[in-house]
């Protein structure tokens, strides 16, 4: 355990007592001490044992059907386990293990935040300085949050504004590009009033230390973190990735089990935020790497007051954020978890007394889960090859409570009711639109009065819609979308991708003008076009 100073005792103390909503306003928040019970139950915890562990796992894999599984065990600062479980591709013979490449998704804002904390302990950047002195061309969507909105805000999730996830990002023609963008997004919330996670902000920050560093956000965090650490088998390129020997397969959901997809990340653009891909044991060395404040002495690669500030908790999270499944199966009290934050690239709240700093990420076909708890020197790390969102979160949960000599608390049961209950929600919602269609209708105009060049207000820029093989289709930047007739004058939009995913589809409403012309279209996505001169 690191020592703390009085004042930093003084600061747990307050966060301990349940002060969270300060965190909103303040700088920064030292993070919580185990309490002397949780120290007391950590003395508990029984030396690891791999065989009953590995047991756990297996049932798990069994349990949740997943093709594939990789994790690593940090105790004590220590590597005492890594292992891969079942297969890289469902229906296949190659096994899974501690080296094999995965998609980390959002695991990777804690390699965008460690670079920025990098560069702020060199006196490159400043937390509190706002984007525009780095970035003198970036825009909020208000004009009065452009000045004002720093690289804290960033960071810490409470920019308020909106994501392009599926939107306009492939639009943008480059990382730059996407990022002078950002202006067109949604202002959901005030600056700094709330959290709001998105992804939108990691690509801009990426901007910021590719413009201090002079080259690309991913060789500067390879130059600084992942070669010194010999994280050998990260990288930022999807392409690279998928063609690796021991690479994962990403997989979606079918009928009858799980099927596997081309390894496709949505976009270099927002590659900061989740472009990230790693092994099992390459992240345990990054896990040790944040359990010791980036190293010491002249070994440390980032000034530890630095990279600890960005596992202070930063910004409470509340509102809708508050009742995640992570909050619905593991419940809040004193022996549940309490002051979820999020600091700088890190989740953060309290369990059962013990410091947590965690993340969890999902990309097409990936899942991944980790987390670190600085106190103990525990850290835990699962990467899946499927979109199972909850069962890399009971593998974790799992792991700590054993590294914390907590008894069987059935997690995997639980995290696999609420999966069921989120599909059986799914299910009903997409029932409900499929029921509120009108059948029986039809265009009420010739679909060649439906083409022709329109334009929004700069999100996506242009977009031309024309008519291939008896359909219309809707082209903007680098996307073509192909609409199936739905009901009256709209349609549905299938983005042309090497999979089909109901999460991408989404409604066009063409509307007509006065003197009966199709003038104009809405995205249900909440972007609309006028047709252009």
């Amino acid at each position: 355990m690191i020592p703390c100073s009085a004042t930093v005792r003084k600061t747990r103390f307050l966060f301990r007592i349940g002060l969270a909503l300060a965190v909103a306003t303040m700088p920064g928040m030292a993070l919580a001490q185990s309490s002397p019970n949780a120290q007391a139950e950590r003395q508990k915890a029984a030396p690891f044992d791999a065989a009953t562990f590995d047991a756990r796992v297996e049932a798990m894999m069994r349990d949740w059907n997943q093709p594939g599984l990789a994790i690593a065990i940090v105790r004590d600062g220590r590597i005492v386990h890594e292992r891969g479980y079942g297969v890289r591709k469902a229906g296949g013979k190659d096994k899974i293990d501690a080296q094999t490449l995965f998609g980390i998704a959002s695991l990777t804002k804690s390699f965008a935040s460690a670079t920025v904390a990098k560069l702020v302990g060199e006196g490159k950047l400043a937390w509190d300085a706002p984007v525009t002195r780095y970035l003198p061309w970036f825009r909020m969507p208000r004009d009065r949050d452009t000045d004002e909105v720093t690289l804290r805000d960033l960071l810490s999730m409470r920019s308020g504004i909106g994501s392009s996830e599926y939107t306009f990002r492939r639009a943008s023609l480059d990382r730059r590009d996407h990022v002078r963008r950002i202006r067109y997004l949604p202002q959901l919330h005030p600056l700094r009033s709330e959290f709001l996670y998105t992804t939108d902000s990691y690509s801009a920050l990426g901007q910021v230390v590719a413009g201090v560093t002079g080259g690309v956000w991913e060789r500067y965090a390879a130059d600084s973190f992942w070669a010194p650490l010999g994280m050998t088998r990260t990288n930022a390129d999807s392409l690279a990735a998928r063609a690796d020997a021991n690479a994962a397969s990403p997989h979606l959901r079918a009928d009858t089990g799980w099927r596997p997809i081309e390894w496709r990340y949505e976009d270099e653009t927002a590659t900061p935020a989740g472009g990230v891909n790693s092994s099992a044991h390459d992240m345990a060395l990054w896990l040790q790497f944040q359990l010791a404040d980036g190293g010491k002495g002249a070994q440390a690669l980032v000034q530890q007051a630095a990279l600890h500030e960005t596992h202070v908790p930063q910004t409470p999270v509340r509102g809708a954020y508050s009742g995640d499944d992570w909050v619905t199966v593991a419940g809040e009290g004193e022996d549940r978890i309490r002051f979820r934050s999020y600091a700088m690239g890190w989740y953060v709240h309290d369990y059962r007394g013990h410091n947590v700093i965690s993340h969890s990420g999902g990309i097409d076909g990936f899942r991944s889960r980790m987390a670190f708890l600085p106190d103990d020197g525990i850290a835990v790390i699962a990467l899946a090859n499927s979109e199972e969102t909850l069962m890399p979160l009971a593998v974790v949960q799992a792991a700590i409570d054993d590294a914390l000599g907590v008894g069987d608390r059935q997690w995997s049961s639980r995290f696999r009711a609420q999966a069921a209950g989120q599909r059986a929600k799914a299910e009903a919602a997409r029932k409900a639109v499929d029921a509120a269609r009108v059948m029986a209708t039809s265009p009420s105009l010739p679909l060649t009065a439906y083409t022709g060049r329109f334009a929004d207000n700069g999100a996506f820029g242009t977009a031309t819609v024309t008519l291939e093989n008896g359909h219309l289709v809707i082209a903007a930047g680098r996307d073509r979308y192909d609409l199936e007739h739905w009901n009256y004058d709209m349609f549905k939009a299938r983005p042309r991708w090497p999979y089909e995913m109901d999460s991408r589809n989404f409604f066009v409403d063409f509307r007509r003008d006065p003197q009966g012309r199709m003038d104009r279209f809405d995205f249900s996505t909440g972007y609309s076009f006028k047709r252009a001169p």
